[in-house]
């Protein structure tokens, strides 16, 4: 481009510069076929409009460079063709000569005119984009700050709440247990209810120790230090077993538990414990939200390469709304201080840590008449490799 012109718009930076020249050139030929098919209607100074046109057009599309070139073709076209000096030989008249000039600095004049009207256009374009972005950006901070600021107020709310939980779920069988002790120790207590005492006592302790033991265990599936004690274990008798050593809690209250496995041995390659753990904590809640008089089934069945075991109730049921947080830790349908059911809320979390630990799944469902828990797990018929089943498993 020629001398003195301004940058490039965004679309015409993509445009290769020999085209731009092309247009020019292009412009200017139109021009001249225009000329000389109108040349006998027109007047003297009707050319230079006709070309002063295309070099506007040209100065526009094309930039100053172009534009200049279109100009020449309009100048060298008046002197060629329109002059004294090419028909007769008489140099050229002061009028012809002023216009001539006048038409030059037209040609000039305009290019870069035009070319600094579009560069203007561009830069508040620029700018114009520039505010939006930074305005939309602003707008985007603040949201980020409102969300970040309701966060950390649900977080300081939600601490508060697992303390107090927390406190109060602790404190509630250590104040049986030194109710009672101290009943035993200041002999208060009739010697026939001493065994009733006792039994209350262990009864508490035993609670405490599972709430404290439950905590650790969350701890160790968050922290990725839950540790698998690996071996074939057949699905089917820890299952029965499982079932039937809450059978008496669960007939204590008038609860009718029923069991149903299948036949055929199920082999399974998992920590021993823990499955009992599983199984275990899944009747327990069942008994936990069964009313008295209810009814609680164990079932076990082969379904593809998996084993499925299912637990299901006529208790309360599961409220919808609740379901995407049955399995997250210190999350209980009913949390308020009325609640008629205790504990953290931490019993399902452990079944779904230590049963994806196994690489097994569990859900959790609500029916018409209650609730239903399914866990599934892999099938195995041999031993695994060694090292990937007793390395230290990530909750």
């Amino acid at each position: 481009m020629g001398a003195g012109d301004s940058p490039e718009p965004p679309y015409r930076s993509q445009v290769p510069t020999v085209h731009r020249y092309f247009l020019a050139l292009f412009i200017s030929l139109v021009a001249l076929v225009i000329r000389f098919i109108m040349a006998p209607l027109w007047e003297t100074t009707a050319p230079f409009a006709l070309f002063m046109f295309a070099t506007v057009i040209t100065a526009w599309f094309a930039g100053t460079g172009p534009a200049i070139v279109t100009g020449a073709a309009g100048l060298l076209t008046r002197l060629y063709f329109d002059s004294s000096a090419t028909s007769g030989g008489v140099p050229l008249s002061w009028e012809e000569a002023v216009r001539l000039t006048l038409f030059g600095g037209f040609v000039i004049g305009s290019a870069v005119v035009l070319s600094r009207m579009r560069a203007d256009r561009r830069d508040l374009e620029a700018s114009i984009s520039a505010a939006r972005r930074e305005i939309e950006e602003r707008r985007l901070i603040e949201a980020d700050l409102v969300a970040a600021r309701a966060t950390a107020e649900a977080a300081n709310r939600h601490k508060d709440e697992f303390l107090a939980l927390v406190s109060h779920e602790l404190r509630t069988p250590l104040n049986a247990v030194l109710g009672w002790v101290a009943l035993m120790k200041n002999g208060a207590l009739p010697p026939e209810r001493a065994a009733y005492a006792l039994e209350v006592i262990q009864k508490n302790a035993k609670a405490q120790a599972q709430l404290i033991s439950d905590l650790l265990d969350i701890a160790r599936t968050l922290t990725g230090k839950m540790t698998l004690e690996t071996s074939l274990i057949e699905l089917n008798m820890v299952v029965r077993a499982v079932a039937d050593a809450s059978r008496p809690a669960a007939e204590g209250r008038g609860i009718h538990l029923s069991i149903a496995i299948d036949t055929t041995p199920l082999m399974i390659w998992g920590d021993l414990e823990r499955i009992q753990q599983v199984i275990g904590s899944l009747i327990e809640n069942a008994i936990k939200f069964t009313p008295d008089g209810g009814r609680i089934t164990v079932a076990l069945a082969r379904r593809d390469q998996q084993a499925e075991v299912t637990v299901s109730d006529t208790g309360e049921g599961i409220v919808p709304e609740f379901v995407p947080f049955l399995f997250e830790p210190f999350q209980q349908a009913d949390s308020s201080s009325t609640r008629r059911h205790g504990g953290l809320g931490l019993g399902l979390a452990l079944v779904r840590r230590l049963v994806e630990l196994h690489g097994g799944s569990v859900e959790g469902t609500g029916t018409d008449a209650g609730a239903r828990f399914t866990v599934r797990l892999p099938l195995r018929t041999a031993s695994p490799d060694r090292t990937a089943a007793d390395h230290k498993l990530a909750g």
